[in-house]
């Protein structure tokens, strides 16, 4: 085998390496009855957040720990334990859409380890419509 045979292996096992390990780590999107079905198995719910449930942040008691209610695409609400090292996400209040990954528990919690916000759009259609 020549010198760039076994380059074009190398890098043909690196592609493929790279394809499959996306493919394996990905998560599926659904919503919280579905997760339910799918205990400590991670998942990705777009929801929004549940305005009537407080937000809970208690920086002296864990500062890694916030909690709040998420309503996923099916219109069922569901508490959410939120752990991250950056604290409590700012915007959270705000946010137009949350988009969760994490893990329903044996007893029914959902616990994020990430979560991605979409903001609200700076778009005001009053004041940009053409007359």
């Amino acid at each position: 085998m020549s010198k760039l045979q076994i380059i074009l292996v190398v890098m043909v096992a690196v592609v493929l390496a790279i394809v499959i390990s996306t493919y394996t780590s990905s998560t599926s999107n659904t919503t919280f009855e579905d997760a339910t079905e799918k205990v400590n198995e991670k998942v990705k719910i777009v929801g929004t957040l549940d305005k009537s449930f407080a937000i809970q942040h208690d920086p002296l008691k864990d500062a890694n720990l916030t909690v709040f209610k998420v309503i996923d695409k099916d219109n069922y609400s569901q508490v959410v334990y939120l752990h991250s090292e950056e604290g409590s996400p700012q915007g959270l209040a705000n946010s137009e859409s949350v988009t969760l990954e994490g893990k329903m528990n044996e007893s029914g919690e959902f616990h994020a380890d990430h979560i991605q916000l979409k903001c609200p759009s700076k778009y005001n259609e009053e004041q940009h419509s053409v007359q």
